[in-house]
């Protein structure tokens, strides 16, 4: 069988043009274009090797037939490994350097199996004949020949799913040359193996691929501009790290701040506290149900938190008391009642300071404002008063109501209950009473009992 070799010579020309272009001008810093050169070396042994192979076999009778089938068999090789240099050149356009992680590993490590598989059948051929064989001499096409290019396209259609899965990752120019490469290759495939069997078309056609690649590319000019674009893209993803990590350092630092945010808060609650021991708990007490309470009335799960550390140290302004005052069993004198009085602005004074959390002051501040106007230390009335003062206003009178104080015993829940009834609107928001009335019968016994369910989770843990 007669092969007209004058395309393959040509495709051996072409390579060699390209490859001495690539040695000249770029640098082996270039990770696309090193893989492209190494590609292009590749089909230039290749085509060599489809020369040699044809001569051979047109004198094959003048050749030991080991010789034969040693020349095609490294042919056929030399056309799987060029088949697959090209699909990681592609990677390497789709994922530039991220090809080291473990999936690429094991993809590395099929594709590297099926091509010495691939090789072993090519020695069996030499046995077997299953691909190629030699018939008086005659170069002669075996029982499943059109196999034996299977692993070759078997790497190009995965290049080309590559390119589908990827395809956001290549740009247009990228993606025309790639498509007219794969034309170009199976259309010369196809002709040679139905129609023009004497012709080594397919060489040709994949130098002209290559040619075609490079010009568009990997021309020096455009080459550089990728290798820009591909160093800014791995800066990017650098500096996508180094946020996310300083994000996380932050997040972190926040929920340190917040812990100890929450313990002085709560040492704060418990050295007022401290000062009267009637009213231990108390603040504990106030600052569990004013978070159930700000719940039950729809407040978001971060106000619902805030409130429960204004309830923690609404009554802060104590610590400027003298525990006489605050301790005294019998009823107090109009002096210290006005001492009394000034717990709350107090209060604000000493956290005020406190920029992020103006909740805080506010509570400390206005938690015995009435609703009629009648409180103190400002005579606000109605919505003139904080929201969240509300809340705790109600909170803070019935637990002062059920609890033990040194002028008097504990009132019953029921009755304690029934004086808040008398004076809502009065002294307390109606709305704020009625959610509190509504969450305290949600509970079979005392509400008292379920303190510890309406703490926070960090109190709780504490």
């Amino acid at each position: 069988m007669e092969y007209n070799i004058s395309y393959s010579v040509a495709a051996v020309v072409i390579g060699a043009i390209l490859i001495t272009i690539l040695i000249l001008n770029y640098s082996s810093t270039n990770l696309l274009n090193r893989r492209f050169k190494i590609f292009l070396v590749a089909t230039l042994v290749m085509y060599a090797m489809n020369i040699l192979t044809v001569f051979t076999n047109k004198y094959a009778s003048n050749f030991p037939l080991w010789i034969s089938y040693t020349l095609n068999g490294i042919y056929f090789a030399a056309s799987n490994a060029t088949a697959g240099l090209f699909l990681y050149y592609i990677l390497s356009i789709l994922y530039f350097k991220d090809l080291k992680n473990r999936l690429f590993k094991i993809f590395t490590i099929i594709n590297l199996g099926l091509f010495f598989i691939d090789g072993v059948l090519l020695v069996v051929n030499g046995f077997t004949g299953i691909f190629f064989t030699f018939v008086d001499g005659v170069y002669t096409r075996g029982p499943i020949y059109l196999f034996v290019n299977a692993v070759s396209l078997l790497y190009v259609v995965e290049s080309i799913v590559f390119f589908f899965v990827r395809y956001k990752y290549s740009n247009i120019k990228q993606r025309i040359c790639a498509g007219i490469f794969y034309a170009i290759f199976f259309a010369s495939y196809i002709i040679q193996v139905y129609f023009l069997p004497n012709v080594l078309l397919s060489d040709f056609a994949t130098s002209v691929g290559a040619l075609i690649i490079f010009f568009s590319i990997e021309s020096p000019d455009y080459a550089k501009l990728m290798e820009t674009l591909y160093e800014l893209n791995e800066l990017k993803a650098s500096l996508e790290i180094q946020v996310q990590n300083r994000t996380k350092e932050l997040d972190d630092e926040k929920q340190s701040y917040e812990e100890l945010t929450l313990e002085t808060l709560s040492s704060l609650a418990e050295v007022v506290d401290a000062k009267d021991h009637y009213t231990k708990g108390h603040s504990f007490r106030v600052a569990a149900y004013a978070k159930a309470l700000a719940e039950k009335l729809g407040l978001s799960a971060d106000e619902c938190e805030k409130i429960y550390f204004a309830g923690l140290i609404h009554d802060v302004g104590k610590i400027g008391i003298s525990e006489n005052i605050l301790r005294k069993p019998g009823k107090l004198s109009d002096d210290e009642f006005e001492v009394i009085k000034s717990h709350p602005s107090l209060g604000s004074n000493i956290l005020k300071g406190i920029k992020h959390y103006k909740v805080f002051e506010e509570v400390a501040r206005s938690h015995h404002e009435r609703y009629d106007g009648n409180g103190y230390p400002d005579k606000l009335k109605g919505e003139e008063i904080p929201f969240a003062a509300r809340i705790v206003a109600v909170c803070d009178s019935f637990d002062a109501m059920t609890s033990d104080r040194s002028y008097r015993k504990a009132l019953p829940d029921s009755s304690a209950l029934n004086e808040l009834l008398k004076y809502r609107g009065k002294q307390w928001d109606p709305k704020i009473i009625d959610a509190f009335i509504e969450l305290y019968h949600s509970y079979p016994d005392s509400i008292r009992n379920h303190v510890d369910e309406f703490a926070t989770e960090e109190q709780k843990t504490m």
